[in-house]
């Protein structure tokens, strides 16, 4: 038992940084690169999200989709890397873009959010925006998650 003691909080620690693999990926086009976007749409997924992550290639990112009437709010707390964030609304328009938004090192974390109810928010490497040309406005493919029913919880 004693053995077990020594190393199950060192074995807890290593799981508990390791990601949660999201359950659904999601094909979309992003200005115009097709990208894969690891779907977080419960509680669980949407609050691990990127955490913990040392890279985010190329191509990835993670959808957030939130329940009707949510007016979502990003931290950056436990983050490695800098990100891209989309605000967008439940047609796929993107309202707001926060751009290169680098990892919190100390709390308290600033918060980014829209004032009004959006459906999602996704989260692309840092310098995604930029590079593609993307502005508030846009409409987005989200590979038709915009025309299912948003998340009950």
């Amino acid at each position: 038992m004693t053995l077990l003691r020594r190393f199950i909080p060192g074995l807890f620690c290593c799981l508990t940084a390791l990601p949660l693999a999201a359950q659904e990926l999601i094909q979309a086009r992003i200005g115009d690169e097709l990208f894969r976007l690891e779907l977080a749409a419960d509680p669980d997924s949407r609050r691990q999200g990127l955490m913990e992550r040392e890279a985010l290639p190329a191509g990835s990112g993670m959808l957030f989709d939130f329940p009707s009437g949510a007016t979502p709010a990003i931290w950056m707390r436990n983050m490695r890397i800098s990100l891209d964030l989309l605000f967008v609304d439940g047609q796929a328009a993107i309202q707001r873009i926060f751009h290169s938004v680098p990892p919190c090192e100390e709390l308290p974390c600033e918060i980014y959010q829209e004032q009004h109810p959006l459906r999602f928010v996704i989260e692309l490497p840092a310098g995604t925006a930029d590079r593609l040309g993307l502005q508030v406005g846009d409409v987005l493919d989200l590979g038709g998650r915009e025309r299912t029913p948003a998340p009950s919880f």
